[in-house]
């Protein structure tokens, strides 16, 4: 969005110091200062660890035309200083501005899995009806979704947002800024336990996002998922349940296709999607579920879902070698980890399933525990496996049957040893196992 000077000042009840005029106007934000563009304007936060007064001076040499700081900084002439008396809270006064100004349909997208999927799909779906912006890539934390509502523009109908926790009253406060008319839980799992004492306060924390709605508005909640009651309970706003087994949005008549993707039905509609798995046609219902609320027509939304793709959720590439790889190295949780191990144990497929896996972050207590039970799993499923060294890796190895490695290298060459012509080959852990590299390296031509 554009805004003026004179509007961020007026937001952020900030004082100028120096730089232009107050008409002058600004179209990009930015929180970090790698990704400023010419003429931007550079948040500079302050966090527990870092402080953004910091990058300044970086944010400038990359084109940074104004600065919203807490205190007054030695920068060069004709940069213009919002000082003001929080960065954070000038941040989000900024964003609500952006966000009253073009008054969209808010929907919110959270879950323990699925997030970024299903965030795809319910854009995908209202976009027949709807100008939508959403949120881009996976900026679901207190930073991406302020600059996700900076995004709007004048045109846009409906915004919809991924949000992302490692905390209670995280999604609180992301709703506080946005409060949606639609929200959606795709699941409650075990990711980010690291930072709760049980799954029911991560249920909970999810539950914000629900909690939050008005009596007017739809809570689109997993009905085969544990939490299901939980959740229910947390909401004020109808309630419109999906599932595999159980729910209003019922998949139904689940077949994976021999081209990849797959196909069912869901109230009866025939739906195809591009994308792999049961847990992405799950997905697919919440969207519906959201959409038909927001007044898609079911067959119109299923129709939108065939073109989703989504970057880095089990997507093949054939390789030089013959062998296709299957890159799910993004993230990884315990059940993201088993959903694209069904995935490809039901496939169609003619060679053999090979994995490199690696560590799963943030599972507090439920670390070994959770290692143990995916890799006895890889073993049923997988005629060969590979695990590189990390936290926990030794317990997965050991459960699957794996062999273990030291890195990223020496798993690519384990690949290039024991995959063949026709054979697919699995690679996914958490982001932080950067296993990414594998891939860039393996699908190098």
């Amino acid at each position: 969005m554009r805004l003026s000077l004179l509007e961020i000042l007026e937001a952020t009840g900030g004082g100028e110091v120096g730089g232009t005029q107050v008409g002058e106007t600004f179209s990009s934000f930015h929180t970090d200062s790698r990704e400023v563009r010419q003429g931007g304007v550079f948040f500079a936060l302050r966090g527990s660890q870092m402080d953004g007064r910091r990058f300044i001076h970086d944010a400038i040499s990359r084109g940074a035309a104004a600065i919203v700081v807490e205190r007054k900084t030695d920068i060069p002439t004709g940069i213009v200083e919002v000082v003001v008396p929080d960065s954070w809270k000038a941040l989000y006064a900024v964003a609500s501005y952006a966000l009253a100004r073009v008054n969209p349909l808010v929907v919110g997208v959270t879950g323990s899995n699925g997030k970024t999927s299903t965030k795809e799909m319910v854009a995908a779906v209202l976009g027949s009806r709807f100008a939508v912006h959403r949120t881009q890539g996976n900026l679901n934390t207190e930073t991406g979704v302020p600059l996700t509502l900076l995004g709007l523009e004048p045109h846009h109908t409906a915004v919809v947002l991924e949000m992302g926790l490692q905390h209670a009253g995280d999604i609180a406060k992301l709703v506080r800024l946005a409060p949606p008319v639609i929200g959606i839980v795709t699941n409650v799992g075990t990711v980010h336990m690291e930072f709760f004492d049980s799954r029911e306060d991560l249920a909970k924390a999810k539950g914000e996002l629900v909690a939050a709605l008005p009596e007017s508005g739809l809570a689109v909640l997993n009905a085969d998922n544990e939490f299901f009651p939980l959740l229910a309970q947390m909401t004020s706003a109808r309630i419109a349940s999906f599932g595999q087994d159980r729910g209003d949005y019922r998949v139904a008549g689940y077949r994976p296709l021999a081209g990849g993707g797959a196909e069912f039905t869901v109230r009866g509609t025939p739906v195809r999607i591009s994308l792999d798995g049961r847990h992405q046609a799950l997905n697919a219902a919440a969207a519906l579920a959201g959409g038909e609320f927001a007044g898609v027509p079911i067959e119109e939304g299923a129709a939108a879902l065939a073109e989703v793709k989504v970057e880095h959720r089990l997507e093949e590439t054939t390789t030089p070698g013959g062998y296709i790889l299957v890159d799910d190295a993004y993230n990884a949780s315990p059940e993201s980890m088993l959903a694209a191990f069904d995935t490809l144990a039901e496939s169609p497929r003619t060679g053999r399933l090979l994995a490199v896996l690696g560590r799963m972050g943030e599972l507090g207590a439920l670390a070994e525990e959770s290692h143990r039970r995916v890799g006895h799993r890889a073993a049923e499923v997988f005629d060969a496996v590979c695990v590189v060294e990390g936290d926990h890796a030794g317990l997965l190895a050991e459960s699957a049957g794996a062999e273990l490695v030291p890195d990223g290298a020496a798993a690519a060459a384990w690949v290039r040893r024991n995959a063949a012509e026709g054979d697919r080959v699995l690679v996914k852990a958490s982001h932080g196992a950067r296993l990414d590299e594998v891939v860039r390296e393996l699908t190098a031509t």
